[in-house]
């Protein structure tokens, strides 16, 4: 998808353009993957739509590295272009679209394009899905190796929450989503995902230490967003994994997330199946787990679906 371009000048924009990284950071311009403008002749307004969304969560198994494999599965599958950007040094997701340890010794990653701080860079690093299946061809990613640690003592220089956003200008441009799988934890490694982001999703089990970990989050932003040059930033969608209707523990903190997030909790669940577990360990998509898995991929289809309604609404 181009670039687009739109200079505010006499006529300017009626709606501050909070979801535009370079406009946070003082070019007044528009810069996103996709702009819709009014019919006027004259601009008038424009809508940037939400592209970028972090998948966050101050919780260790939460699901959010399975939440980003399985989204990108479903919407590569609907025909998009999905970029999948590792944040975490653990490099699972990098794992489960195809990477061993060994490739990785032989790849640019996320810490090598963070170091640079150049405009652009990611474009060295990006690289294709390793899934033998067709849909693999619309997803793209830019890995990540355990030594992406090494970046962290770098966030007490100035703008370093600023590099990953600078590296991914332009060359996200060509997705329709890109989505970020964050570390759990709200230091350095998230802050760049954040900084990068128009939105933020975060996956939980329905318990305590998960919904905690969630309301860290929450109260993270905002508090913070606007000094990591994100004002307004916030969670667009939560999203319930691992549920089990046997247990009533779930049943009743299913209830207490709702009651925290309302609307902004994602139906249907993901439900807990083993299944899920065995695609994410063989490092494959769950299409190519036959039947069985119908219903978890009508699961991540209808996810997909509420995710693109919050892209496509108007601000």
């Amino acid at each position: 998808m181009n670039t687009a371009l739109w200079r505010l000048s006499a006529v300017s924009c009626s709606y501050p353009h909070k979801h535009c990284i370079l406009w946070n950071q003082g070019v007044h311009t528009c810069e996103c993957a996709a702009v819709r403008v009014c019919s006027s002749a004259r601009v008038q307004r424009c809508y940037c739509v939400v592209v970028r969304y972090a998948v966050a969560n101050n919780k260790g198994g939460a699901g959010k590295t399975t939440l980003v494999a399985c989204l990108a599965e479903a919407l590569a599958a609907r025909g998009r272009r999905v970029l999948c950007v590792d944040v975490d040094p653990q490099a699972n997701l990098t794992r489960r679209l195809g990477y061993s340890e060994t490739d990785l010794h032989q790849l640019v990653t996320a810490a090598e394009v963070i170091k640079a701080d150049e405009l652009g860079c990611a474009s060295v690093a990006i690289t294709e899905c390793r899934w033998p299946i067709d849909l693999a061809q619309r997803i793209d990613l830019l890995p990540a190796r355990f030594d992406l640690e090494n970046r962290i003592p770098e966030a007490g220089q100035l703008g370093a929450h600023m590099r990953l956003a600078k590296a991914l200008s332009g060359v996200a441009d060509a997705y329709d989503a890109v989505l970020l799988d964050c570390p759990p934890a709200l230091g350095h490694l998230t802050q760049l995902a954040l900084a990068a982001s128009d939105g933020v999703l975060v996956p939980l089990r329905p318990e305590y230490d998960y919904v905690a970990g969630a309301a860290r989050v929450r109260d993270f932003l905002a508090q913070h967003a606007a000094t990591l040059g994100r004002p307004g930033l916030a969670i667009v969608g939560v999203v319930i994994n691992e549920q089990d209707r046997r247990r009533g523990l779930h049943a009743w903190h299913l209830e207490s997330v709702i009651d925290m997030f309302g609307p902004l909790v994602f139906n249907p669940v993901i439900p807990s199946r083993t299944q899920l577990a065995e695609a994410m360990d063989a490092a494959e998509p769950l299409r190519m787990r036959g039947f069985v898995v119908r219903e978890l991929i009508d699961t991540f289809d209808l996810i997909a679906n509420q995710l693109e309604a919050i892209a496509n609404a108007p601000a």
